[in-house]
């Protein structure tokens, strides 16, 4: 009952956005029971409309989306010191640690990720920096979903992602 009103809700932001509500979304086999939505009900919406802007203080560089009529940021990048990637969605007062899902038209992979609510609402994921379920955000492609804590967005793609994380592996 709860999953289904986070979906209308889901469905409800989206349209709010200017995203186009997905078809009904059914549940991932690799996930009985969860409801998590399948990569092609996500990404048959339009990207949020926004910017990506390359961000960074020395050691630490990154890349930025902020959409256009949408409250939250998602910034992914690499501190080149630690070789440690990471990922950072800023949502709605994250309240407890949970999965990063990050959805392409070719793979789903998940990230465990850490809530903080210091000084930004922030949902993260901090992994090694040659980690092979980055591969997904390095491939070129005309967008991606970010899915956690039964929130959902769609972002497009652009090259500088894959650039900030392969200075972690390089």
């Amino acid at each position: 009952m709860i999953a289904r009103a986070l979906l209308v809700l889901f469905a409800l932001v989206l349209t709010a956005c200017g995203q186009t509500s997905a078809p009904a979304l059914e549940s991932d086999p690799a996930s009985p029971g969860s409801e998590l939505p399948l990569a092609a009900d996500l990404l048959a919406n339009e990207p949020l409309a926004g910017a990506w802007e390359s961000v960074g203080d020395g050691a630490t560089t990154g890349v930025r989306f902020t959409p256009a009529n949408y409250p939250d940021t998602l910034t992914i990048g690499c501190n080149s010191g630690t070789r440690r990637a990471f990922i950072n969605w800023t949502v709605s007062d994250p309240t407890e640690n949970g999965d990063m899902r990050v959805y392409t038209a070719a793979d789903t992979v998940a990230f465990g990720a850490t809530a903080t609510n210091d000084s930004a609402h922030i949902l993260g994921v901090d992994v090694d920096g040659a980690d092979p379920r980055l591969v997904v955000l390095k491939t070129q492609q005309e967008r991606f979903a970010v899915q956690a804590l039964g929130q959902a967005i769609v972002v497009p793609w652009d090259a500088r992602i894959a650039a900030v994380l392969n200075e972690c592996v390089s």
